[in-house]
This record gives C-alpha cells, structure tokens and sequence, in this order.
C-alpha cells in the first residue's frame, strides 16, 4: 500500500477532527471516506452475537442500507461480515446480484442505491465489522480508490479499538452507545428482550420473530423495535397485538 497516500487519509481524517474540536471517531472515518470517495454514503457495522451486525455509524444515505440489511437478513455488508473478505458489487440491479440478494438488491435500488463496496474490519484473521461506501451510480472503485477504503477500514478498526480501550468503556459506558447510529439500534435490543419475555422464547427466537413483524408489515426492524419499547405493540405466544 502507498505509504504517501496512506498518510494523506489519516491526515484528513485527524484534521476533521482537530476542526470540530473532538477525537478521531468512527463518524469522521465515515464523512472523510465518503467525502473521499465521493460516496453517496458509508457506514461501519460491528459483529454482533444476537444480529450478526450491528449498525454502529452511518453518513449520507447510508443508515438506510443498514436498516435493510438488519431488517432483511441478507446483503454484501453482512456476507463481507461473514466471509472475511471484501465483497464489490458495481451494479445491484443486475441479474446475477438480484438472485445472491433476491429481497436485499431490488430495495436497495428502490432505495436509490446501485453500487456496494463492503470492507470487513480485519482483527488478525477475524472480521470484527464491516465498513460499507454506497454510490447512486453503477461502477466499480479504482485501484486507487480501492486502496484508499483499506486504509479507511484500517482507521474505522484502530479507532473502534481505541474507544473500548477508553476510560469511558472501561466504566461500563462505551462512547459508540452515545453516538446517534448506535443508540437507536440499542432500541432493537430492547424491544428483543421484551419480546421474549412478552413470548416466553429465548433471545434469538425473539429476534427472529421481530424480524418476521417487520418483513410481514414491510416496515423496518426499527420501527418496530420503537413500537415495542413504546408499548404500542406486544408479543404474545400466539399473535402479535397493536394497542
């Protein structure tokens, strides 16, 4: 990798930072890199034991395919998550991306979406995230472009590292859960929880029974979430009910 540009990336991201005043966070990783790639929008989910990924950031018009591919099960963030390898995809509406993404491609091309490059935040041999760049248009990345997103997903790892290194995580009170992204999927954990208690069914079964309310009413899973935590919706054994 170019050492030169490497350090051009890292010298945009830390002077967006000194800009606003704050330390380098995954939400300047994301606006530098899609300022950077002339991205319509990026995101960086985590690995999560419950939903498989999590979303944690988002820029632009990205928080949309997020909420698609938690609601939906499938998409390229969540199979880069998975196979520990980038996974490019420049153009969604054609044929061969609609049959590995047959509910995933043709929302997100409604959506206004053509393009996905997914990077996996690499720990050693094991993707702990996944950082995702979406584009209006068809088309792949450059090589160069290319080789700036591994120097993003590098950052986006370094940094979420440091921040559970933090004094804050340390206490028990990580600094993403404060970040607006990752307090609102904080919601789907909770509305979870009262599912399986509302059910009487582990975690899991919960989650997957939310999921199926969202995909049946074609709402996404977080509003949902946001109508069980409210109360406006509950879980019975059976059925679900809308107060």
């Amino acid at each position: 990798m170019d050492r030169q540009r490497s350090a051009a990336v890292w010298a945009a991201i830390n002077d967006h930072a000194r800009a606003g005043g704050a330390p380098v966070s995954i939400e300047a990783v994301c606006l530098i890199c899609a300022r950077t790639l002339r991205a319509q929008g990026v995101s960086v989910a985590l690995s999560d034991r419950l939903m498989g990924y999590e979303p944690v950031c988002a820029s632009g018009g990205a928080y949309r395919l997020m909420d698609l591919q938690v609601t939906l099960g499938e998409g390229p963030g969540r199979d880069a998550l998975t196979g520990d390898r980038p996974v490019l995809v420049g153009d969604l509406a054609e044929d061969g991306t609609r049959r590995r993404w047959p509910m995933f491609a043709p929302a997100a091309v409604q959506a206004g979406v053509r393009a996905i490059f997914a990077f996996p935040l690499l720990l050693g041999a094991i993707s702990v995230g996944v950082l995702e760049i979406s584009r209006t248009e068809e088309g792949w990345l450059t090589p160069q472009q290319a080789a700036d997103a591994l120097v993003f997903a590098d950052a986006a790892l370094l940094v979420q590292v440091r921040q559970l290194a933090s004094p804050d995580a340390a206490a028990g009170e990580p600094k993403e859960l404060r970040w607006g992204t990752a307090e609102r999927w904080a919601q789907v954990h909770q509305a979870t929880g009262m599912v399986a208690i509302q059910s009487g069914t582990d975690l899991s079964a919960a989650f997957v029974r939310l999921r199926a309310h969202a995909f049946a009413d074609e709402r996404s899973l977080l509003e949902v979430a946001r109508d069980v935590v409210a109360r406006r919706l509950r879980f019975g054994p059976d059925r679900d009910e809308a107060d």
